[in-house]
């Protein structure tokens, strides 16, 4: 006999591959979902966790719970990534940081949405160029919150930004989401990639999640074409 958490995990799964909750929208909150199945708030957070931990959930805060997106545009590429690894980490061979600005803002729409945050929060605005072995490999702007990601300083961002959530803030990193297409290259990726005008980007646009479902980072990242390796392991359901 299965579980009352197992039951919830199952049923909600099931909904949201089957299209019943779409992506996007927001699951049934934890009282309306204890008073269907005759259970605790712990259950059902249990049963969300689950989902969290799959990348089939996201959490924003005092919002609620939300259906992580699966489908994208045509020709676009998405990942899960059930181990992510900052750019320091998975470099091989001797990675440094030239930043550009660093600066607080006040979040637009559109990034506070995908942070989860309200609109004119406030908000890491952080433009870094990423070098290997002292040549150019990618150019990275990022967003993230204070109120999520407190204590961020420029020796930081110098080193591993990764590094300092898990083992400074003792926050776990969990997932991303991420969309990678192919782009011209503008005149600031030339002059900071050391690309000619004529050549292009691969750029990445990723979510990245903690183990609580909460989004903590949101970035595009424009990578030298010539330096760029992109790997997929599919899984058939």
């Amino acid at each position: 006999m299965k579980t009352k958490y197992r039951t919830i995990y199952d049923d909600t799964k099931e909904k949201i591959l089957n299209g019943t909750y779409a992506p996007g929208s927001q699951l049934p909150d934890e009282m309306t979902i204890c008073q269907q199945f005759d259970c605790s708030r712990m259950t059902v957070k249990k049963a969300y966790d689950m989902l969290v931990q799959e990348g089939f959930i996201y959490r924003k805060q005092g919002l609620g719970s939300f259906v992580l997106s699966k489908n994208m545009d045509d020709g676009e590429v998405e990942l899960q990534e059930r181990e992510l690894q900052g750019f320091t980490r998975t470099a091989r061979g001797h990675a440094d940081t030239k930043l550009l600005h660093f600066k607080l803002v006040f979040a637009p729409k559109d990034i506070a949405d995908h942070l989860g945050i309200r609109e004119n929060d406030p908000l890491y605005d952080i433009l870094r160029v990423r070098n290997i072995d002292g040549e150019p490999y990618v150019l990275e702007h990022t967003y993230m919150s204070p109120e999520t990601i407190p204590g961020i300083t420029e020796d930081i961002l110098k080193h591993s930004v990764y590094t300092y959530i898990e083992d400074v803030l003792g926050k776990k990193i969990a997932s991303a989401q991420k969309t990678t297409r192919a782009q011209i290259s503008n005149p600031q990726d030339q002059a900071e990639l050391g690309l000619r005008p004529e050549e292009p980007v691969l750029e990445v646009e990723q979510i990245a999640y903690l183990d609580n479902g909460i989004p903590f980072e949101y970035s595009i990242s424009r990578h030298r074409y010539d330096r760029f390796k992109l790997s997929v392991y599919s899984v058939r359901r």
